[in-house]
């Protein structure tokens, strides 16, 4: 005898081949109901393994950020996590989108009522230009600090990498990397058989300050042969006078691009020599030469080319 599930076969004599006939099957439908669940089960365990992976996923990565530094509000935005960033100090300007999001003080100090009411789950800091007492302080509140060392040309790959595993944008962050690395490689090869010669990057008239080679935008004008007349100084700005900069045998002073025509007309006849000898005038964008940031290659390479268009 067969099992009542097993198929009864019928014989086509005229054919002569064994065809299955349907029969009552009390125990398929069973089978089927069972094949079903399993099925069911399987994709039911697969959907909350997608689900619980993806929660954990968005919980990893910050959703209210705050940054204490205008270039590092630059970045998150270049890393495509804008929309997380929750507070900003004063300055912060660039993209436009920027200007929309809360301040949370400036370079008089933070508010960290503010800061509380925001809730990050993370700040960004400037390692050598945020005040400790503001990052001890944010601290002690229990909220995340990370600092991020921005202070050379060279250490902008290094902070997109550190922030791309922080707001978890390693792929965009890699990309970044690759596209600063062609761009300095390229203002490199383009200048590099150029002679040269010696500058003073104004910052300031009143009173006279100037940037060193220890500011990034002063170290990298050395890829086009600029030669910072201050470059043996160990601060990246500083006080100085018209006649120690007229006795370092400047052939160009940088003034800032903002400056007013009557400013620029000044500073010419501020510079004038008593033997007339020649000084030439270069401008720059401050907006973008004092981020540490990608931008800041683009404020090199305009220098570069306006030095030798003369």
């Amino acid at each position: 005898m067969f099992p009542s599930y097993f198929p009864i076969v019928a014989i086509n004599r005229n054919a002569h081949i064994a065809v299955p006939a349907i029969s009552e099957m009390p125990n398929r439908d069973f089978v089927v109901l069972l094949d079903c669940l399993y099925k069911v089960i399987g994709w039911v365990f697969f959907l909350g393994i997608f689900h619980v992976s993806t929660l954990n996923a968005d919980q990893s990565t910050p959703q209210r950020i705050i940054t204490l530094s205008p270039h590092l509000a630059e970045l998150v935005f270049l890393l495509g996590a804008g929309d997380q960033l929750s507070g900003v100090v004063e300055h912060s300007d660039y993209p436009v989108a920027v200007k929309n999001i809360p301040r949370i003080g400036g370079a008089s100090g933070l508010d960290m009522e503010r800061i509380l009411s925001i809730d990050p789950d993370l700040v960004l800091a400037w390692q050598g230009g945020s005040r400790q007492t503001d990052i001890n302080s944010i601290k002690a509140l229990g909220i995340k600090v990370a600092s991020i060392n921005s202070a050379l040309l060279e250490d902008i790959p290094g902070s997109l990498t550190v922030l791309g595993k922080l707001l978890n944008k390693q792929q965009r962050a890699s990309a970044l990397i690759d596209e600063f690395n062609a761009d300095l490689k390229r203002i490199s090869e383009k200048y590099q058989n150029r002679s040269s010669q010696r500058i003073f990057i104004e910052i300031s008239s009143q009173p006279l300050m100037g940037l060193t080679n220890l500011h990034p935008f002063g170290a990298g004008l050395e890829l086009c042969g600029l030669e910072n007349i201050f470059s043996e100084v160990d601060k990246a700005a500083l006080v100085t006078d018209l006649e120690s900069v007229l006795s370092r045998d400047v052939d160009y002073v940088l003034l800032r691009q903002k400056a007013t025509s009557d400013e620029y007309a000044a500073r010419k006849d501020f510079y004038r020599t008593s033997d007339d000898s020649t000084i030439v005038f270069v401008t720059f964008d401050e907006d973008s030469a004092f981020r540490q940031t990608p931008r800041l290659l683009d404020a090199i390479d305009n220098v570069c080319s306006g030095v030798s268009a003369r």
